[in-house]
């Protein structure tokens, strides 16, 4: 049997077999077009806005010790953005972390 002989049979199966179930196929053709309105209502409700560039402020890793990595999660808790590079972002700066004791 050819390939097109076969997808043809296998869609009208498909056909007859969603034309038998009425209310799974309302549901199945309703339910992406609600989520569909659902994504356009909050996209017009909060349109998008003009963010800057953030730069977020260097965090130690957990090699570098127990210490500098848990100042670095506690002092940066609520995540800051800066508008330019912070001070271990310079080009050649492995890190500032040699004076966090």
């Amino acid at each position: 049997m050819a390939v097109g002989t076969q997808l043809g049979l296998l869609l009208w199966k498909n056909f007859t077999y969603r034309r038998r179930q009425r209310i799974q196929l309302a549901i199945e053709i309703l339910w992406p077009l609600f989520l569909f309105l659902i994504l356009i209502s909050v996209r017009r409700s909060h349109p998008p806005f003009k963010q800057h560039e953030c730069h977020f402020p260097n965090k130690a890793l957990p090699s570098a010790g127990t210490l500098p990595w848990l100042q670095g999660i506690i002092c940066n808790m609520n995540n800051p953005c800066f508008l330019h590079p912070t001070a271990g972002e310079a080009p050649g700066v492995v890190g500032n972390f040699d004076g966090s004791m």
